[in-house]
């Protein structure tokens, strides 16, 4: 069959129309798919496993400590010796859809070092679970955390937070306003927090073919929309993006950083060098890093 040239041009018409910002449809996708931006994950993804292995072989810990009635509602502690100390919660990355606590149990030995506890949180993934369920079994985690610190040795009145990539998403969630009076936790129960290379905006991942997975219309994007969603009076975050992250990913950053900080609250910001996506991440693991500075410095110890 011969087509026609005003079918190429309508076909040319359609690829070109703008979906968000400047971007087509498949530039908007391309924005979104990390792994475009190394050869091969897997050297990532084994050291990743071998490090987080050594890390509980290693440190005293607890495994697979149920926080709510779910499969999936699971958390590891790696303890402090001291008492009463300061608790790091961690939130993995993955895209919402992939790994799981195991894989970031690394990221333990600077903070169990320096005198805090550390929590690798599992949660549902996608699109088994809505994010709407991933966000309230974070809730309900950061609600058992607070009521069984004692139990631990953790202080429950210095809880911080971190996450990476889609982490970051859902650990600004928990920063979010308008939620923790209905799971009975106080306003402040978040003292500080990390976020690392996260899309805090999900218009623009709602749009793309994240959303395959996703399934998000406007109204549960809204909900789970950090950028929508800035408190008053948060507590103060560092965010921080590699220079070698997809331009929406360094854009992401520093919206939302600028964002948290119009509404009054404390922010710093750092683009870090030398760095993709999947570097970011694996600083987490590295005592001299400018994430764990930044994470110990709020916790100050």
């Amino acid at each position: 069959m011969i087509l026609s040239p005003a079918f190429h041009c309508q076909a040319m018409e359609r690829n070109n129309i703008l979906i968000y910002l400047n971007y087509t449809q498949a530039e908007l996708d391309a924005q979104y798919n990390q792994v475009t931006l190394v050869p091969d994950l897997s050297p990532y993804m084994e050291h990743w496993t071998k490090a987080s292995a050594e890390a509980r072989a290693t440190l005293e810990c607890n495994l697979d400590v149920a926080y709510g009635p779910g499969e999936v509602e699971l958390l590891d502690i790696f303890s402090s010796k001291q008492e009463r100390t300061p608790i790091h919660v961690h939130l993995h990355g993955g895209a919402w859809r992939r790994i799981g606590k195991e894989h970031v149990s690394y990221h333990a030995p600077p903070f169990v070092d320096a005198g805090a506890i550390f929590i690798a949180l599992n949660f549902g993934l996608a699109p088994r679970y809505t994010l709407d369920e991933i966000i309230d079994q974070i809730r309900k985690a950061i609600k058992w955390i607070w009521e069984n610190a004692n139990t631990f040795n953790g202080d429950r009145d210095r809880i911080f937070l971190s996450g990476v990539s889609s982490g970051a998403h859902l650990a600004a969630n928990i920063l979010a306003d308008g939620w923790r009076s209905s799971y009975g936790l106080p306003e402040d129960v978040i003292k500080g927090a990390v976020l690392a290379s996260g899309p805090y905006d999900l218009e623009p991942v709602r749009l793309s073919a994240r959303n395959e997975y996703l399934k998000l219309d406007q109204a549960s994007a809204d909900r789970s929309n950090p950028l929508k969603h800035i408190p008053a009076s948060g507590p103060p975050i560092f965010v921080c993006w590699g220079d070698g992250e997809l331009d929406e990913f360094r854009r992401q950053g520093e919206a939302f950083a600028q964002a948290w900080q119009a509404a009054g609250n404390d922010c710093q910001m750092l683009k870090i060098e030398n760095c993709n996506h999947f570097d970011v991440g694996t600083l987490f693991g590295q005592a001299d890093s400018a994430i764990i500075k930044a994470a110990l410095a709020q916790m100050s110890i």
